[in-house]
């Protein structure tokens, strides 16, 4: 017994290896805690929201113009479809100058979608119905129907 005691001295005080355990567990449990705030994105970033656009149709003109819509709001980033085969579009500035090339949006550069833009349906004679996606967060926009 004396070979076991030559390193303990009388005044030295040691932690008892329950108050140990606690605390070590008490540390595992915060750290644990903080990975699982982490990871599930409670902290920081933010996510993409979806845009407003509201729009209006006339079959006069084969157009579905927009009425309103949230700022910076990109046309390259807004998907537009037509549910009908050999109807095409074409959008464009509120002075009539082209926004992009015919049936796509991915040509409209850094051009945002503003009040009095239009979509220019042509190609078909019918109904026609287009949807807008927003890419970013892959959200319905809008679908419209116009009678071409």
């Amino acid at each position: 017994m004396k070979a076991n005691r030559k390193f303990i001295e009388a005044d030295e005080r040691a932690v008892s290896a329950v108050i140990g355990v606690i605390l070590m567990v008490a540390i595992t449990v915060a750290i644990a805690a903080t990975v699982y705030v982490y990871v599930s994105g409670m902290i920081g970033g933010t996510k993409t929201q979806t845009p407003n656009v509201a729009s209006t149709t006339d079959s006069t003109t084969d157009r579905i113009t927009v009425a309103t819509a949230d700022a910076n709001i990109l046309w390259r980033d807004v998907q537009v479809t037509l549910d009908k085969t050999g109807a095409s579009f074409r959008v464009y500035y509120a002075n009539s100058t082209a926004i992009c090339a015919t049936n796509t949006t991915s040509t409209a550069g850094t051009a945002e979608i503003s009040a009095g833009d239009y979509i220019l349906l042509s190609t078909y004679t019918g109904n026609v119905k287009a949807t807008l996606k927003y890419i970013p967060t892959n959200s319905l926009l809008g679908s419209w129907t116009v009678n071409v």
